[in-house]
C-alpha cells in the first residue's frame, strides 16, 4: 500500500522527533499539515506522547502490514511502546511529505 520512500520518511520523521528535532520534522510535513501544525504543536503533541523523563527511545522501527491503511512506527520504551501512525502522505515539489499524523497507538 505505501511505498518505501513513504515507508523511509515516516521513520526519517520519527527519528527527528525523537531527537528533538521538530524544525526538521516539521519540514517533511506538508504545506497543509504544517498550517495546521506549527512546530511548537508538533512538539508539544510528541512530548505529551513521549514525555522528557520517558528515557531511551528504543527501537523505532516499522511494523509493516499491508492490509493496515496506515504506516506504524513503533517507539520502544523501558515500561512500554507507544506510535506515531502516519495516515496519508502527499507529493509536493516532487518530494514526498507527511499529510496526516496520529500521535499514540490506536
Amino acid at each position: 500500500m505505501f511505498d518505501p520512500t513513504q515507508k523511509t520518511l515516516a521513520l526519517e520523521f520519527a527519528r527527528a522527533l525523537v531527537r528533538g528535532d521538530y524544525p526538521a520534522a516539521h519540514a517533511m510535513c506538508s504545506r497543509r499539515l504544517q498550517a495546521r501544525l506549527d512546530v511548537t504543536a508538533l512538539r508539544e503533541q510528541f512530548e505529551r506522547m513521549i514525555p522528557l523523563d520517558w528515557g531511551p527511545v528504543d527501537p523505532i522501527e516499522l511494523e509493516d502490514r499491508d492490509e493496515w491503511p496506515f504506516v506504524y512506527v513503533v517507539l520502544g520504551g523501558d515500561v512500554y511502546s507507544e506510535a506515531i501512525i502516519i495516515e496519508s502522505f502527499t507529493l509536493e515539489d516532487g518530494q514526498a511529505r507527511i499529510d496526516a499524523v496520529e500521535f499514540g497507538r490506536p
